[in-house]
């Protein structure tokens, strides 16, 4: 008996506008794994940016995907199924992705209206400023101060004078991202040192997997403190109560949207805030993540203002305003493949 599924995968490198550097990377492009999802007439598109700071690579996500036999679902409706196929991770959220896009294109609804957010207002989303010279922050943030929220890299020598330079030429809410780039004791006197610049929120400030650390630290300061690396899915949002005040959620590490959808219930159970972040990435992602940005309390979705052009548009901005596109599915103009 043939299969009904058919899965087609493409590497896809995509430009930066300029030079994207955090506390321990720099990027000056992005290569995206883009999967392509069919069911019979049905289709759909996922897509995620590998890292290597979670020990993947572009090939090892390729071959994952190749290897999943989506026969072993019970249809295109079976969205719960691949969490069985595939653990957390790269490889799960392209393919959630397409099947969440392809499952909403086959109902003829967007795809937040099938995760039953339709119409629910989305959190203004953050637009980075990526470390470089003082200046350059500067200028970054004098160029985008009629945004409502910027976040700022920090985690390098002269950060806080960094920062203080940004709060000279933008007044909105500012938050701040280390990357785990300071020590303990470090980010203890950096967080006291940026207490006066009205900070809305600073995540993973340490290494990950220290939480007795990250918990004496969140005690130690008046910035709300998120974890980044130090959480993928809803395992690790349980692990992290009474650690910090906030978690910063991606797809792409709890693998996809089921699993991301999961941890925010988790979060929302132990009182914590809740952040929806991204990669480095296209309007499928992007469009993807600000389905689910309704169920967060701050977005932080700029991966397509970052690049020099956006391949497939989806959710548009305007001065960190997220429109989604009407549908059905993803509504993402163009397909991969």
């Amino acid at each position: 008996m043939s299969s009904r599924w058919t899965v087609a995968t493409r590497v896809v490198e995509l430009a930066l506008e300029e030079r994207f550097t955090i506390a321990r990377e720099t990027w000056v492009s992005s290569h995206n794994v883009f999967v392509m999802v069919r069911w019979g007439d049905a289709a759909g598109s996922g897509e995620v940016a590998p890292a290597d700071r979670w020990g993947e690579t572009v090939s090892s996500v390729v071959a994952a995907i190749r290897a999943t036999d989506l026969d072993e679902l019970a249809g295109p409706f079976d969205l719960e199924g691949l969490s069985v196929l595939l653990p957390p991770g790269a490889a799960r959220c392209a393919l959630d992705i397409a099947l969440h896009d392809l499952a909403a294109s086959h109902a003829g609804v967007s795809l937040a209206e099938l995760l039953g957010v339709g119409g629910r207002v989305l959190p203004p989303t953050s637009v980075t400023v990526p470390i470089a010279d003082v200046g350059v922050m500067q200028n970054r943030a004098r160029l985008l101060s009629d945004h409502p929220v910027l976040k700022m890299k920090v985690g390098f020598d002269g950060d806080v004078d960094a920062v203080g330079a940004v709060r000279e030429v933008f007044s909105g809410a500012l938050r701040l991202d280390a990357n785990e780039g300071w020590g303990p004791e470090e980010a203890t006197g950096r967080l006291k040192a940026l207490e006066p610049f009205d900070i809305e929120l600073c995540e993973q400030p340490i290494k990950a997997g220290q939480h007795e650390l990250l918990r004496d630290l969140t005690a130690a300061t008046a910035i709300p403190v998120f974890a980044d690396e130090d959480v993928t899915d809803a395992t690790g949002v349980a692990r992290l109560a009474g650690v910090v005040d906030g978690v910063n959620l991606k797809l792409r590490k709890a693998g996809g949207i089921r699993a991301t959808v999961a941890a925010i219930a988790t979060a929302r159970a132990l009182d914590m805030k809740v952040m929806l972040g991204c990669d480095l990435e296209s309007g499928i992602a992007a469009t993807a993540e600000a389905s689910v940005a309704a169920l967060a309390d701050y977005a932080d979705l700029d991966g397509p203002l970052l690049l020099r052009s956006d391949p497939w548009p989806g959710v548009s901005y305007d001065k960190g305003i997220m429109t989604l596109p009407a549908g059905p599915g993803l509504g993402v103009e163009g397909a991969p493949l």
